[in-house]
């Protein structure tokens, strides 16, 4: 309508396009935590293929995997494995729990998405070959505003809500979120053995 822009104004756009979208997803943090502490958020709790629920996650993060060139697998668990969980909610919480291994994970690196039987509970994993977490540190971080490391995270988007939420998703489902870490694993070609946070549903 205005005529041409130019790349000046284009690359000013994009920046207050990414500040939009940043924002929105504090905003959106802030809510979902203050609906959680509130005990108003209901949850739809029915049996559920865990593999239906987990095969679709690559394509919902697929633009930040492109833009840091990682590497991502699935490994599902089976159309026999059932899990009784809200569908939206168990969503919500390996989307959170993606978003952050891409977020902390090096360019050329791996995050994996995993599900397996553990005794009578379905185990959903996602692991990453990021910076991992100090051992002293791992008894905080599903705490609300909580990020382990200020310097580091600087960069990164988020307020420290996002673990903690997902952990009391978890438990609203009547399952739980862990984690297990090793600090400092960041060779981009190991295993993919570092940083799993687990959903036991």
């Amino acid at each position: 309508i205005h005529g041409a822009i130019t790349s000046e104004q284009r690359e000013a756009l994009d920046r207050i396009q990414r500040n939009q979208r940043h924002l929105l997803g504090l905003i959106n943090e802030v809510l979902n935590y203050t609906r959680l502490e509130s005990g108003s958020l209901r949850y739809e709790i029915t049996a559920l293929v865990a593999d239906e629920v987990l095969r679709g996650s690559e394509a919902l993060i697929l633009p930040q995997l492109r833009a840091k060139r990682l590497q991502f697998t699935y490994v599902g668990c089976g159309n026999n494995v059932m899990v009784l969980a809200d569908r939206d909610r168990l969503q919500q919480v390996v989307l959170n729990l993606l978003t952050n291994a891409v977020k902390f994970t090096d360019a050329g690196g791996q995050v994996q998405l995993t599900c397996a039987m553990l005794d009578a509970q379905a185990l959903i994993s996602v692991r990453d070959t990021g910076v991992g977490i100090p051992a002293e540190k791992l008894d905080v971080i599903f705490d609300p505003f909580v990020q382990v490391d200020t310097n580091y995270t600087r960069t990164r988007e988020g307020i420290g809500l996002g673990l903690a939420i997902s952990r009391d998703l978890a438990r609203g489902m009547h399952g739980d979120l862990t984690v297990e870490s090793v600090e400092g694993s960041r060779k981009v070609h190991a295993p993919v053995t570092s940083s799993p946070a687990r959903i036991a549903c």
